[in-house]
Parts: structure tokens; sequence; C-alpha cells
């Protein structure tokens, strides 16, 4: 994280206290000015304690996400004595502003429960202060209702501003928690499939090698018996060239053997090879799925391994068009370059969609093929319509024999 979104939530705190400052400035001129044009019809007291309530009645506001319940206590009592001395209506926002915060950092049920003590007391505490009579002479049942209103509505509409807040608040934690969770479920999900097709890699190239240890050992200890008249340090090297290849494939099939699923078997067949295309795409031909195939460049016999990575490649392409792309059409182009192997998959299917995102299965797979001979692949939608998945694999050049 960086040192600039560290100080996001202290600049953000910071602006919220200088607006409270300044709305408890604005607060106290406010009461100031009823402090000083008292109510006639009620006891108005000294002017310097109208000051001094008005004060405190800005600092409830001043301080109020410092300690919201303090500053709820001070609100209330302050704007029961403020209506004593004849301020009217002003000190009803102190209780409201306080009320805000309290219900925006505070659970609902609690900021209720202190909505309804601070209701009540400040209702109660008006009609004792402010009685009816003193505004209308013969006042009726729905004109004190009126009265006891007054304070009921101003609270109850800051109260419920916080309660939305909460609730956004709530709303979009909640949401920032799945997305995490999904984004870790993704990440642990990414890495599980690329280790188990580590292990698919592994045990194929393990079949692999062994196929080709196999015939190095069984030529050797041929070419040992074939013809007595071999010199003896012939004879002795191929004798090692024998022992070694025989300990190095028992031991890699001792270590390697684990990778492998209980119960799994090694392959009787050879693994398949790009000759070995022609009679996937007729596969998927007879499943209804028209597969163009176009070999360009000079083909020739490539490594086993990279054959076979690069077979598995097309095979889990041309397995998303049939499960994903909605389409019937795919194209397979195949190119032997001097350095390289290149191979694209294109459909003109529904583009971006489910199981071809950069997490899925296949693609990891693929990607893991692709890294293991130091290529490279790309995967995505093209522009109008259609999937295209694109690799490149490097061919090692082949050993050129030197004459004696």
């Amino acid at each position: 994280m960086s040192a600039q979104s560290e100080n996001m939530p202290v600049m953000r705190s910071a602006a919220l206290f200088a607006a409270d400052a300044i709305l408890a400035v604005l607060l106290g001129a406010l009461m100031v000015f009823s402090a000083l044009r008292p109510a006639a019809h009620v006891w108005t007291g000294p002017v310097w304690l109208r000051l001094v309530i008005a004060v405190v009645s800005a600092a409830a506001v001043g301080t109020r996400r410092l300690a919201p319940l303090s500053s709820l206590s001070v609100a209330v009592l302050s704007s029961i004595v403020a209506w004593t001395l004849g301020f009217e209506r002003d000190s009803f926002l102190t209780v409201a502003l306080v009320l805000y915060v309290v219900a925006a950092s505070r659970p609902p049920r609690r900021a209720g429960l202190l909505l309804a003590g601070s209701v009540a007391t400040t209702a109660v505490a008006y009609l004792v202060a402010v009685p009816p009579s003193a505004i209308h002479p013969s006042p009726t049942w729905w004109q004190v209702l009126g009265v006891a209103a007054t304070p009921i509505a101003i609270e109850a509409v800051g109260w419920a501003l916080g309660l939305a807040v909460y609730r956004q608040r709530s709303y979009v934690e909640a949401v920032r928690t799945q997305a995490a969770q999904e984004v870790r479920a993704q990440t642990e999900l990414a890495a599980r499939s690329a280790a188990e097709e580590r292990l698919r890699i592994a045990r194929e190239l393990h079949d692999v090698v062994a196929h080709a240890m196999s015939v190095i050992t069984v030529q050797a200890g041929v070419a040992r018996y074939i013809d007595d008249a071999l010199p003896a340090r012939t004879s002795a090297a191929l004798a090692t060239i024998e022992s070694t290849g025989r300990q190095a494939l028992r031991d890699m099939r001792q270590l390697l053997g684990v990778l492998r699923a209980e119960g799994e078997q090694v392959a009787s067949s050879p693994a398949p090879a790009l000759a070995d295309l022609d009679e996937l795409v007729e596969g998927l031909r007879a499943a209804g799925t028209s597969v163009e195939l176009r070999v360009g460049g000079e083909v020739r016999q490539l490594p086993e391994g990279l054959e076979l990575s690069a077979y598995r490649i097309v095979q889990e392409a041309l397995t998303n068009v049939v499960k994903h792309a909605a389409t019937d059409r795919a194209r397979v182009d195949l190119r032997y370059e001097p350095r390289e192997l290149a191979i694209e998959i294109v459909d003109d299917g529904a583009g971006a969609r489910a199981g071809m995102s950069g997490s899925g299965h296949g693609l990891v797979g693929m990607r893991e093929r692709a890294a293991l001979h130091g290529g490279s692949l790309e995967a995505g939608p093209l522009p109008v319509r259609g999937y295209r998945v694109a690799a490149r694999l490097p061919v090692a050049a082949p050993l050129e024999v030197v004459p004696a």
C-alpha cells in the first residue's frame, strides 16, 4: 500500500473535524443571536448565562465525532436549559446534529434507543419550559401535540440521516468484504489449478522421459552384446550408459511416481503429438464442431515434450470452444518457423465468456505448458466477435554432428 493510500483516512478525518469546527462556529453565532433576543413569554435569565449555554451547545457539535455519547448528553441538557432561557427552536439543531453522528456510528438498535431517550427528554422538557398555554390561551389537544412535535421532528430528521449513512457504510463494507473474499477465492483457485496442472505436466513428462530413457538403455544393452569384437573401452562406455540409464530411470520412477493420483496407471500408449491433431479434429467434426486445421512452414519432428505441450494447448482451446463459445466453427493454425512453433486457435463464438477468463482452469494449464518451454500464450476476445488463443513455443536448434 502506498503512503498516499495510508494517509487518505487521516486526511478524511481531519476534513470532518474541520467541517465540525466550522459548523460549531456557525451554530454558535446563531445561538448567540438567539441568546441576545430571547422569547418574551419565558424567563430569560441573565445575559451571561445565555451566552454560556450558547457556547456549550456549539461545543457539543464541535466534539460530536470525538465523544458522540458525551456530546449527546451535553446537547440534551444544554437544550433544556436553552429552552428555559427562551432560545426558541435553535437549540433543537444541536441535538439533531449530534444525533446524526450517533446514528451514523452506532448500530441501529442502540441508536434508536438513544433517539427515543433524547426525544422523550427534550419533548417533556420543552412542554414544561414552553407550555402551550404560553402560546395559545386555550390550547386544544392537537396544538399541544404540535408544540411537542417540534423537537421530535427536528431530532428525528438528524437521526434518520445518520441512519441512512450507517446503512450505506455497512453496505459498502459488506460489498468490500465480499469482493475481498472473492479475490482470495479466485487466487486460491488459480494457485490450486496451477499446482494441479503442474502435477499433470510432471506426470506426462515422466512418461515422455521414461520412454526415451528406456530406448537409450535398451540400445546400449544391445550394442554391448551385438558384436563381441567391440573394443574394451567402447564396451565399458556402453556398459556405463546402460547402468546409469537404468539407475536414473529407476530413481525417476520412484521420485515422480508419487505425483500420480491414487490408482492411476502409467499410460501404455505413446504420448500424443502434433501428428495426432488430425484425429482430434476428426473427432470434433463427428461431434458437430467444424474445425479447420492449417499447417504452414517446414513441417518437422520436434522434441517429444514440446509436441505434447503443443497438442495439449490445441486440445484445451478446442475443448473450451465446444463448452463455452456457442458456435460450431473454429480454426487451428500451426506454423513451423525456424526458431519457434506458432499456434493460433480462433472461433467466431460469444467472445468473452465464462471458463475462458485469466483465472480459469483451461488457460492456467495452457500458460503453464507454454512457460514450461520458455514460450508465451495470449488469450482474449476478438474486437467484434469470437475468441483467440495464440501461443509461441521456442524450438531448440538441432544438434549438429561434427565429423571426426
